[in-house]
């Protein structure tokens, strides 16, 4: 066995792999599809990745790279029955996925790759079939109306997350409260303040609101994974928005955070 470890980039993987904004895109409209084959394609490099070191001589070197390829293609050819959980096409991406935790898992009992990074790709690996069972079973991407604003990738627009929050907190300040309020200072305004203007809820906090209707109290991955359509960073913020106007309740610290309707 070579004496060197795994070593672990997800960073250094991440900003090579969203480096560059990709224009070729196969999907389309398809957001959901889109964002699995970024998945796949950071999966496959992280085990590309913590493979470098094994021998070319190892058998499961080769199986688990052929399969993370396989992963890449499968995405691709699911592009057009994201929808279709039944597929023979959808039936093949998750024993891909299962075969890809299963050879993680083999490579770490066999000390080629430590168990925190085996843990790390495996998880990972999981949440990524959650992410398209979710898409499919998700009766919410179907039937709520959602607009070109909420489709745009900010991510892809530099700057454009800044200048939204920025937009959002002027107007929550100066336009959307009473004139006999301008007088008070920013820091004098209170959440029951804010929790007393009236703002309509958008059409991402109206599908976050609907899932906490339906399945009570949840932690921001769990919602996340009813609504395929929007980022976890996305969620978040509405998670805050809605929790300043009293709409949602939230308990516990950070990546332990509950949420429940108030």
């Amino acid at each position: 066995m070579d004496a060197r470890t795994d070593s672990p980039k997800e960073e250094g993987i991440a900003k090579f792999v969203d480096k560059q904004a990709v224009k070729t895109n196969p999907f389309g409209e398809n957001r959901v599809g889109e964002r699995a084959y970024r998945r796949s394609e950071r999966l496959a490099s992280a085990i590309f990745l913590l493979t470098a070191h094994v021998s070319d001589t190892e058998p499961i070197k080769r199986s688990i790279r052929k399969a993370s390829l396989d992963l890449l293609a499968e995405v691709l050819e699911l592009r057009d029955e994201m929808r279709a959980s039944n597929s023979g096409k959808a039936r093949d991406f998750k024993s891909t996925v299962r075969k890809l935790i299963s050879m993680t898992r083999l490579l770490a009992i066999s000390g080629y790759v430590s168990f925190q990074n085996a843990d790390s790709v495996t998880e990972a690996l999981d949440d990524l079939s959650l992410f398209l069972a979710s898409s499919q079973r998700s009766t919410l991407s179907e039937t709520v109306s959602i607009s070109k604003e909420d489709l745009l990738d900010m991510r892809e627009i530099p700057g454009r997350n800044r200048i939204l929050d920025k937009n959002m907190s002027d107007m929550s300040i100066k336009d959307v409260m009473p004139m006999t309020d301008m007088k008070e200072t920013k820091a004098a305004v209170t959440a029951r303040d804010v929790q007393n203007v009236s703002m309509s809820l958008s059409t991402r906090s109206g599908a976050i609101v609907e899932v906490l209707k339906v399945s009570g109290e949840l932690g921001i991955r769990d919602i996340a994974s009813n609504l395929p359509e929007y980022s976890e960073k996305m969620i978040q913020r509405e998670l805050g928005r809605l929790v300043l106007l009293g709409k949602v309740k939230k308990t516990g610290l950070k990546r332990w955070s509950r949420y429940s309707l108030a």
